[in-house]
């Protein structure tokens, strides 16, 4: 019930439009003169999906240095559970559609923001990218993602994670006998033989993998490291449109096999839940991406002593890219405070604070290297390295349609939890409902 529920609802959101309750919209302003209004007062409602361990104590970093810069203004974090940005569709339209869209909400570029541009719910934040310099400060092709196609901003980066990655307990790993000498570089057939060494080991009740996979997103998410694995042209093909049922098929023939080795209960806990049963003992890896990094930390575990990170196997040389963001509405009741908002998530103090807590990768050149930790430098590091290859999470609102990527985790979904899949008609399925959500993408990312 509650899975048709969401559908129900998802589908609701497709078919109708963002409409507010005789809003008045913003269309024009002087960013100079609001960004520089030291004095401003109002609230700035900030609406975000940061609620983990570590997470929190980064949105409230930022909060702080918006505070610090506009002591008469008061920014309120909202935090909306669920990650990917699919809650945060939901909520937003209930908002804007009872006159009370917040000042900013968190949101990735890309396909992700689509829906609220084409209802012209956002505000132009070309002239806070002008200001702050934004397109000389950036890492290479972070503009290019944030940018539409009539050559205008509507969204501000904060922070850059990497998505293929797969986290594991040392004590586990040494307690089996299980050496891992090169984190870059693995191939499927050393997972799968790391995976059955683990299955024979390990007493009841323990697992060599678990998803935390509650919400549909983090299945979703194994789909896609999967797919980069087995074939980044399969990768490729998929977010333009083009994949075939025999090539998503050969992707699902592959998560099937993964599904052996999970917990049987993935589904029933949230991706930090998983990550908290790692921490003690009951699972051996996790496959997340690297914001899993800081709840860790929050929970007392140190890189290289207690766990380990390595790229998802067949993925050395990709780097999946999770961008997060804040965009602006133009119907908030204080829109001058959200563009003080925007201008201050990309601040160089901001990024410094922010960055340390959230241990992501700074989308900003100016960001020191002295902010890093050693695995978040590791990650910076390969994000630059010549010879990486990027590519847009679909998973993460970047790559794919907000409808069609809904419809994805709903199938995924189903797929990880049932007991016998059967990969050929999960292949069908997956390739009608892109087709039927008009998938035609012009991503490049296979050399």
């Amino acid at each position: 019930m509650k899975k048709l529920l969401l559908m129900l609802l998802a589908l609701a959101l497709m078919l109708t439009p963002f409409t507010a309750l005789a809003a008045e919209k913003v269309t024009e302003y002087d960013a100079a003169a609001l960004i520089e209004d030291t004095a401003a007062e109002g609230s700035v409602n900030v609406y975000h999906w940061w609620t983990a361990g570590g997470e929190k104590d980064a949105i409230e970093s930022v909060i702080s240095g918006f505070q610090a810069a506009y002591p008469s203004s008061q920014a309120k974090s909202n935090a909306i559970p669920g990650g990917a940005g699919g809650a945060m569709v939901m909520k937003v339209k209930v908002l804007q559609q009872a006159g009370k869209s917040p000042e900013s909400f968190q949101a990735h570029p890309g396909e992700e923001i689509q829906p609220y541009l084409d209802a012209d719910m956002l505000l132009d934040l070309s002239a806070v990218w002008e200001y702050a310099g934004l397109e000389e400060r950036v890492l290479p092709g972070i503009a290019d993602l944030c940018q539409t196609e009539d050559g205008k901003y509507y969204i501000v980066p904060v922070g850059v994670h990497k998505t293929n990655t797969i986290f594991y307990n040392k004590h586990m790993f040494e307690e089996y006998g299980i050496e891992l000498t090169d984190e870059e570089n693995i191939t499927w057939d050393e997972f799968w033989a790391i995976c059955d060494q683990l299955q024979a080991a390990l007493p009841e009740g323990k697992y060599a993998v678990d998803l935390g996979d509650r919400k549909g997103w983090a299945a979703a998410q194994v789909f896609e490291s999967i797919m980069m694995g087995v074939d980044p042209q399969i990768y490729e093909n998929f977010i333009n449109g083009k994949a075939t049922q025999e090539e998503v098929q050969s992707v699902l023939d592959v998560f099937a096999k993964l599904m052996t080795y999970v917990a049987p209960d993935h589904a029933a806990r949230e991706w930090y839940e998983t990550a908290g049963r790692m921490v003690a003992g009951d699972y051996a890896m996790q496959i997340m991406g690297t914001w899993m990094q800081p709840l860790l930390t929050s929970m007392g575990w140190v890189y290289g002593e207690d766990y380990g990170v390595f790229n998802m196997p067949g993925t050395e040389g990709y780097y999946g890219l999770c961008v997060d963001a804040f965009v602006v509405p133009n119907d908030s009741a204080n829109v001058e405070g959200g563009v003080r908002w925007a201008y201050m998530v990309a601040d160089p103090d901001v990024q410094i604070a922010f960055s340390t807590v959230k241990e992501s990768v700074s989308p900003y050149a100016d960001t020191p290297d002295s902010t890093y930790n050693e695995l978040t430098m590791r990650f910076k590091e390969e994000l630059l390295a010549e010879g990486t290859i990027t590519y847009p999470s679909f998973t993460h609102g970047t790559a794919l349609p907000w409808a069609a990527s809904t419809d994805l985790q709903t199938r995924i979904t189903d797929f990880s939890t049932s007991t016998d899949p059967d990969t050929a008609r999960y292949a069908k399925m997956i390739t009608e409902a892109l087709n039927e959500a008009g998938v035609e993408g012009e991503w490049d990312i296979v050399p």
